[in-house]
């Protein structure tokens, strides 16, 4: 055996023996034998099945040592550090990154560094043996660091519960630096931060606007009114015409006024999701609309609409808007509405379909903008369309719009099965990464 493994590397040895020594067996065994047989007949039948299981571990042996080196080389590219403890604290042996990552010449000098995190105490041992074996032994975490630089950086830390051939339970952990992560998650948390405080700000000035320039509107409305009653046959045409002009610029800025305050309480004053059957509230939206849809003669048809979690109230508005949009725009035929809603993995996906005037689809997004007004010349304040994309958000949905000039449109938007919010991004951080992935 000797002799074959300093002329054979790695070339697995089978005894086949006569000797049924089973002392002999377990030296040979400890010696590096690959099998050890005793001469029988179930033995010679055994012995190709032994050959290759022998030739399969050598096999496995053998790629297991070509690799132990190249994924050192890896993880050392990456600059991923790696390190073995024991329970007590003892530092068995790192790796080259880690010292780089922790700023330190050698693994002396990482064991005076003050790194209570990355090691474990032994009053801790049972604490720690279940930690690491709740999730399959494997588990990740963060802690911040002091290196021996004195700069503070934040390590992701994988660990592994292991039990060497000794018998000694040890640790090995894989040393990511997420710094650059955590600087970046700090700076959106700030600018998430930032802007729900400017929202806040808006919504109460939105609200305090609301109340303070309503009522000198009111005041030149009521005085333009009597102004045009009493006056218009002595101002002659132009100037009851240029009275017909304050008139309607008082109605459009007190409708601005409302409709700017509605869109700021679509968060601040939002109602708590209930269950919402659709049908129910687009009933309402058409009622609220009577009047413009009797005007009009339009044709509403509808057919499989659900129940989902929702806020009733700001649903209504969602469908009023969406209706009262297509009112406008509706062109010289007959208007048809068609809405209906179809199931589409964990969402259900709604979809209004008007014959109107449509317009260019390359304008699908603008319309939803704030003040995004494709026919300046129509009624409106622009800001309808905006609401009803901060609704569906809010519901953690999306809208969007297909149309055809001159063929009509259809705007579609989608609420999760079950009323799911999209907790883990808010429709103000998600605006916020857009923002800031938009070039200037």
């Amino acid at each position: 055996l000797k002799t074959v493994q300093v002329s054979r590397s790695g070339v697995p040895v089978i005894v086949l023996t006569g000797l049924s020594d089973a002392e002999v067996a377990v030296e040979g065994m400890k010696a590096g034998f690959s099998d050890f047989l005793i001469k029988s007949s179930k033995s010679y039948l055994r012995l190709g099945k032994a050959v290759s299981e022998a030739l399969e571990r050598a096999e496995s042996q053998r790629l297991a040592a070509r690799s132990e080196p190249w994924l050192g080389t890896l993880l050392d590219r990456a600059n991923v550090g790696v390190f073995r403890s024991t329970l007590d604290e003892r530092l068995i042996e790192s790796t080259p990154a880690l010292l780089r990552l922790l700023a330190v010449d050698s693994a002396r000098d990482l064991l005076e560094l003050d790194l209570p995190a990355p090691y474990f105490r032994a009053d801790k041992r049972d604490e720690v043996l279940e930690r690491l074996s709740a999730e399959g032994d494997l588990q990740s975490r963060e802690v911040e660091v002091k290196r021996a630089d004195g700069r503070k950086v934040w390590l992701n830390l994988t660990e592994v519960l292991l039990l060497d051939i000794e018998g000694e339970i040890v640790i090995d952990v894989l040393v990511q630096d997420i710094t650059h992560l955590k600087e970046r998650e700090e700076k959106l948390r700030r600018a998430i931060a930032e802007l729900e405080r400017s929202n806040a700000d808006l919504s109460q000035f939105a609200s305090v606007a609301s109340h303070q320039l309503q009522e000198p509107l009111r005041a030149v409305e009521k005085y333009s009114e009597l102004l045009a009653e009493d006056y218009r046959s002595k101002l002659g045409s132009t100037g009851g015409e240029l009275l017909d002009y304050l008139v309607d610029g008082a109605h459009r800025m007190q409708q601005l006024i409302v409709d700017l305050l509605a869109l700021s309480r679509i968060e601040s004053e939002g109602k708590a999701f209930q269950a919402c059957d659709i049908n129910t509230t687009v009933e309402r939206a058409v009622r609220n609309l009577q009047a413009a849809i009797e005007e009009t003669a339009a044709d509403i048809r509808r057919e499989g609409l659900p129940t989902v979690l929702g806020d009733p109230g700001q649903l209504v508005q969602l469908w009023q808007n969406l209706l009262s949009n297509a009112v406008r725009f509706r062109g010289t035929r007959p208007l048809r509405f068609e809405i209906s809603a179809a199931r589409q993995g964990e969402e259900w996906i709604f979809s209004v379909k008007d014959n109107g005037t449509g317009f260019d689809p390359d304008e699908a997004k603008t319309v939803f903008r704030i003040f995004g007004r494709l026919q300046p010349e129509l009624p409106g304040t622009g800001i309808g369309l905006t609401i009803c994309q901060r609704i569906v958000e809010r519901h953690g949905g999306r809208i969007w719009a297909e149309s055809t000039p001159g063929e009509g449109s259809t705007f579609y938007f989608t609420i999760p099965i079950g009323g799911q919010r999209q907790e883990a991004r808010s429709a103000a951080q998600t605006r916020l990464e857009e923002t800031a992935q938009t070039p200037e």
